[in-house]
């Protein structure tokens, strides 16, 4: 491969990249926003938005795609069979904040949820196996079906992460708080 042609195949990557985290950012918080509007937040004129995603529909498709594999790593980084289970917890809480637009567009468009519902859910298993791990240990309560955890863990999440975008918190605050909440609820300790 040439000089010119290696040079050219980089820059379409970095140009699909600012395209990709533009409207992962963008459609994560207006699911609803205009191809225009994730052109601008990339950098680029509609019309070279348009030679690599010419239909709306293939961007989201792309996004889809991209969501599954960036939550598929990010859960399989955090490394949940490694350490007790409250360890675990917090680094996949961690790794949840880290890909938050991705997080943000997976639970924006309806579309791209019926898209990615099963790479979703393989996505996740992993947490559903620390979670009944954290059970079988006596972390969690055993008397609470893991699937109800593991939503309530999501739902959490999805606060911070909302908090964070919505300037309520920095993203520091809200992941502590996201961790806090989860282990010890909200009620205040007995004396």
């Amino acid at each position: 491969m040439s000089s010119n042609a290696t040079q050219e195949s980089a820059s379409r990557a970095r140009t699909r990249k600012a395209i990709m985290d533009a409207a992962f950012t963008v459609l994560g918080q207006r699911p609803s926003a205009s191809l225009s509007d994730i052109a601008e937040a990339a950098g680029i004129g509609r019309s070279t938005l348009h030679r690599y995603f010419p239909e709306r529909s293939e961007l989201i498709a792309a996004l889809a795609e991209q969501a599954v594999e960036t939550m598929t790593r990010a859960v399989e980084e955090a490394a949940l069979d490694t350490g007790t289970p409250d360890q675990a917890l917090r680094r996949v809480i961690r790794a949840y904040f880290d890909f938050s637009p991705v997080l943000m567009f997976l639970t924006g468009e309806a579309q791209v949820r019926n898209q990615v519902i099963a790479g979703v859910e393989s996505a996740d298993r992993p947490v559903l196996r620390l979670i009944e791990r954290g059970q079988r240990e006596g972390y969690f309560a055993a008397d609470t079906p893991a699937t109800w955890i593991n939503r309530v863990l999501g739902w959490l999440v999805y606060a911070g992460v909302e908090a964070v975008r919505e300037d309520d918190a920095h993203r520091y605050t809200a992941v502590e708080l996201v961790i806090r909440t989860f282990e010890r609820g909200v009620l205040a300790d007995p004396d």
